[in-house]
């Protein structure tokens, strides 16, 4: 029931539930009711000017009741509700400051009749607010099932849409630690493939530990949990999957007391002018409109916000000078919303849980995080798993594991799950595209012949699912037997050869630009519409366009690794073809004729060099990534490498054309090996010293997809020198260390390192840096590292992937200075049990820095320190932490 002082006419409106009525009485009832005391003559106006920082910060949200109540009252004017109205664009709070002025200046009457009717305007709101919110929860929880719903892009099984969900996912696997440490420098995510499942078994001093998405939820949900939640992965290692399944999970939760506001840096890009974090909620959850407010402020405690795909933001995050904001109505550009959320500033209590691949996990500073995730992937288990669900049969599933299972490269991809997605699309029932579609089997090329039908590299992967798609998704599902498809497939790939080169073609553009969400109007650019090809590859989305009332249609590729093929695929093509991939893409309109001037001029010089210009095309593909060090476009350059290879592009054949210009290939020996000029160019980038150590590791991989035969040769000989086998030294000089590193990427069962005597100094060691935390042992031994050396070793030990148990430097003249930095490092480390280091002339301030590592150290448990030129002084040093020490 609510009260209300009526000015002037002595009346009171009681509101009962929904029902109102207004009775008049005399002014001696107003006493009975304990009106009398407001009504006396007191400084109102003063008690609302000392309590105007109250007023505005708790009494906004109530502001439209208010005016309400105070018109019919007769307290405030028409004009002086359209005065306060017209404040809206600074918001509700600056509504209301406008508001208490007019009070002030409507008299003492006013503003008494204001305090007057205040508790009972709160209290009448409270009471319709918790009814409307459990609606608009309700709703909202809706809403985001539908967004978030289960998703089977290509409908590879099949499957009955009233499948039971749990039915048709498989688990992945997380590991979990409070905070995270800064990652080490030189960590490219390519080399983290997998390495959460290497040296698991002993535990002893992790400092994370795994876990299941259940963990992650429930976690989530615990009401003790607030603050930035941080989740890492490598692309299509399920951040977005995990997102869409919590929101689903907990919209189907009708107990939770958490409320989960979803949002992705995607859409955020797309946010060009200020607002403020309220109008970007609003934007997005227009039917939460009436309670975000009451929502936001009332108890910040109950609200999750998640924010995916930091790594796609397009702005920089400045975290030191970002003005402070704690009004969420306050108006300003969209990365200082996102950084004062991170820091607590806007919305203090509320719990963020933030997605971002591995290399922008740093731009957030580690101590605003509380919990760190890292999404480790699909375990060996898993994989399996995934493809006996996923596949048409038992008998498929054993027959797409198998191939596999037997390749390293593919089996260390497979742990990522988007990849075991497109492995499931490609080997289509178990049974390789690869099938060869025009010729039989005995007049194909001596090399040919000697092949499995089954993809061994990632391009070969990627072209078995794009013509999967086109035969068997986009075609639809018919009688026709597998084989009569296939036989099909080159005059299937002819005809959708436009869409295929157009949707490449966007695909490219968009990657230079670094942009993954497009409009209908990128699509008309290209020559594109919502076809059934355009679809196999583009997920549509909706978004709501609330001046039009409409809704905005946008389009992604279904994964960013599909984008990259049909670049590179468009890139080959038009390359093949002797066209410039970069000339259709011009859109300045300003230098055409200046550009066509230039073409026609040297048009007849180009058709005497056709082959210097493949080469160049080529080589500028290949230094595409070289600008990012996230592994962006990565991908890109070993697509194009693969698909030069004859063999490989045989399987889409149809798409290419029939006769290309063979001029351009004509430095190699024979049409169906790989140009000679590209292993060259690759091998010559290994070798260069300017390269840095992931961009070379990114060089190796273009060697394993343009299919050199010289890497199976090299493995061999590198896997003789770690097994100590040959005592050869004549060709020291030449070993190139991170090729090492990545063929060692695939040898993952290899635990122990011996790089003994040879002549590894500390620039080849920080090439090996991003496997080097992955083996047990890690024996350096003889070689001339010294202090620089035992800077790599330390970023090794402190990275948290670090599985080092055996630590041997014997004789590696890290002297006095070197052992410092290795301490430092070995004071954070909790996994190294044995230390080696004779021979190093530590003398006795090393035996120093040793003695003050072992008083707080509680790992190591065996150390050796002979010849280190330790006299009695650094003896005394040494017994003194002896005594202290509990382990050793």
């Amino acid at each position: 029931m609510g009260i209300y002082y009526l000015s002037n006419k002595f009346a009171i409106s009681v509101l009962v539930r929904n029902h109102r009525y207004t009775h008049y009485i005399k002014a001696k009832d107003l006493k009975d009711l304990g009106v009398c005391s407001v009504m006396a003559d007191g400084p109102c106006s003063s008690e609302i000017q000392r309590r105007r920082v109250e007023l505005v910060e708790n009494c906004s949200k109530h502001l439209t009741r208010l005016l309400d109540v105070l018109f019919n009252v007769g307290a405030i004017t028409e004009e002086d509700v359209s005065l306060v109205e017209g404040s809206a664009h600074g918001g509700e709070r600056e509504c209301m400051r406008a508001l208490l002025d007019v009070l002030n200046g409507r008299g003492e009457e006013s503003c008494r009749a204001f305090l007057y009717v205040l508790p009972y305007v709160q209290e009448e709101t409270g009471f319709l607010g918790k009814l409307g919110q459990a609606e608009h929860i309700k709703k909202h929880k809706e809403i985001l099932a539908r967004q978030n719903c289960l998703v089977d892009y290509l409908t590879i099984r099949g499957q009955d849409g009233d499948e039971e969900e749990c039915g048709c996912l498989t688990d992945i696997t997380f590991s979990r630690q409070a905070g995270y440490a800064m990652p080490f420098q030189y960590r490219h995510e390519a080399a983290g493939v997998g390495d959460g499942f290497r040296s698991r078994g002993d535990e002893v001093g992790r400092q994370d530990q795994t876990c299941v998405f259940r963990d992650v939820y429930d976690n989530l949900l615990s009401s003790s949990v607030s603050g930035l939640n941080m989740l890492s992965g490598v692309a299509g290692s399920g951040k977005t999957t995990v997102v869409r399944r919590l929101v689903r999970e907990w919209a189907a939760e009708p107990n939770s007391t958490k409320i989960f506001f979803s949002l992705s840096f995607r859409e955020l890009n797309l946010i060009t002018q200020e607002q403020s974090l309220e109008e970007v909620l609003s934007d997005h959850y227009s039917h939460l409109k009436p309670i975000l407010r009451g929502l936001l402020t009332s108890n910040p405690a109950q609200v999750l916000l998640i924010l995916d795909g930091l790594d796609e933001f397009c702005h920089p995050l400045n975290f030191e000078n970002t003005p402070k904001c704690s009004d969420p109505e306050r108006v300003q550009p969209i990365q200082a919303i996102v950084v004062n959320l991170i820091k607590g500033n806007l919305l203090p209590g509320v719990s963020i849980f933030l997605t971002s691949r591995p290399h922008a996990v740093s731009k957030v500073p580690p101590v605003l995080v509380s919990q760190f995730y890292s999404l480790l992937g699909f375990s060996v288990a898993q994989q399996k798993q995934y493809f006996e669900q996923n596949c048409s049969s038992p008998e498929a599933a054993a027959a797409v594991w198998a191939s596999v299972s037997s390749h390293k490269p593919l089996l260390l991809m497979c742990h990522i799950p988007a990849f075991c997605w497109i492995v499931s699309t490609a080997l289509h029932d178990g049974i390789s595209c690869l099938y060869n579609d025009t010729v039989t089997p005995d007049v194909r090329s001596p090399n040919s012949s000697q092949r499995i039908s089954k993809p061994v590299t990632v391009t070969e992967i990627y072209c078995c699912f794009v013509k999967s798609i086109l035969l068997f998704h986009v075609q639809g599902r018919t009688v026709a037997s597998h084989l009569t498809r296939l036989q099909h497939a080159p005059h299937v790939l002819c005809e959708t050869q436009p869409v295929l080169k157009s949707l490449g073609a966007m695909a490219f553009t968009s990657l230079l630009e670094r942009r993954f969400i497009f409009n209908s109007s990128d699509l008309s650019s290209f020559n594109l519409d919502s076809t059934k090809l355009s679809q196999a590859f583009l997920v549509e989305t909706f978004k709501e366009d609330r001046a039009s009332l409409t809704f905005e249609k946008g389009f992604h590729f279904v994964h960013t690794s599909v984008q990259e093929f049909l670049a590179a695929l468009y890139y080959v093509f038009q390359s093949l073809s002797g066209s410039d991939p970069f000339a259709g893409l011009k859109t300045s309109t300003g230098h055409y004729l200046t550009l066509a001037c230039k073409q026609m001029a040297s048009a007849a010089s180009k058709l005497s060099r056709p082959q210097h210009l493949f080469r160049r095309r080529i080589k500028k593909a290949l230094h595409c990534g070289e600008r990012h060090q996230s592994g962006h476009m990565d991908l890109f350059s070993r697509f194009v490498c693969g698909l030069l290879v004859p063999t490989t592009r045989s399987i889409l054949n149809g798409f290419f054309p029939d006769e290309p210009r063979t001029q351009l290939l004509r430095c190699q020996p024979s049409l169906d090996r790989t140009p000679v000029f590209l292993l060259h160019l690759l091998q010559t980038q290994l070798r260069s010293t300017t390269l840095t150590p992931e961009r070379q590791v990114n060089t190796c991989h273009c060697l394993y997809e343009a299919q050199d035969p010289g890497l199976s040769r090299r493995l061999q000989g590198w896997m003789k020198v770690l097994s100590q086998q040959t005592s050869d030294q004549s060709d020291v000089v030449n070993k190139d260390w991170s090729e090492l590193a990545f063929l060692l990427q695939l040898s993952p069962d290899l635990q122990v390192l011996n790089l003994d005597a040879q002549g590894l100094n500390a620039d080849g060691l920080c090439r090996l840096l991003p496997v080097l935390p992955l083996f047990s042992t890690v024996s350096v031994g003889q070689n001339p590292l010294g202090p620089e050396g035992a800077a790599v070793l330390s970023l090794a030990l402190r990275s948290p992937d670090c599985c080092i148990q055996n630590l041997w430097v014997v004789k590696t003249a890290l002297g006095c200075e070197g052992l410092k930095i290795l301490v430092e490092a070995l004071k954070e480390n909790h996994t190294v049990i044995d230390l080696r280091m004779a021979i190093n002339n530590i003398g006795d301030v090393g035996a120093g820095h040793l003695a003050e590592l072992l008083r707080t150290n509680q790992t190591l448990r065996d150390i050796r320190l002979r010849d280190n030129l330790v006299t009695d002084k650094g003896a005394e040093h040494l017994m003194a932490a002896l005594n202290e020490n509990t382990t050793l």
